[in-house]
């Protein structure tokens, strides 16, 4: 085989590899969906986490602006040693993408507000992040 071909093997057995290990369980094991939402509803956190058996946890998340830039980020599911892990990923990459100030050019005061309502739901207060309950959808 040529590198290219070899390089593209490899790939393809590590796609295979995830698609059997974790994102095939996490899709039957998923705890269901939960909503982080500005006051708005357009601006939002969508994440599931599943537990993949007894030392291993998956996430996949979608976040996104519902104005202004409209810019958004995505992960497929991911694995972790533990469901806290998950966690802690989710809100590494929320607070990246809702944490930067927003300038002028690339936004408008709705985004603006949304980006600080999302910020303080991901503080919580006191206790720190609480997780909101499972939304029940028909899909």
């Amino acid at each position: 085989m040529t590198e290219f071909g070899d390089e593209l093997a490899k790939r393809q057995s590590e796609f295979e590899e995830w698609r059997k290990n974790v994102r095939d369980p996490a899709e039957r094991l998923s705890e269901g969906k939960r909503w982080i939402r500005s006051s708005d509803g357009k601006t939002t956190i969508c994440y599931e986490i599943a537990q993949l058996g007894e030392s291993r946890f998956a996430i996949r998340y979608r976040m996104e602006y519902g104005s202004g830039s409209m810019s958004g980020r995505s992960s497929p599911w991911s694995a972790y040693p533990s469901r806290q892990e998950c966690i802690d990923n989710l809100l590494k990459a929320a607070r990246c993408h809702f944490g930067p100030e927003l300038v002028a050019s690339n936004c408008n005061e709705i985004q603006r507000r949304a980006r600080n309502q999302i910020l303080e739901l991901l503080d919580g207060g006191l206790f720190g992040f609480i997780e909101p309950a499972v939304e029940v959808t028909r899909e």
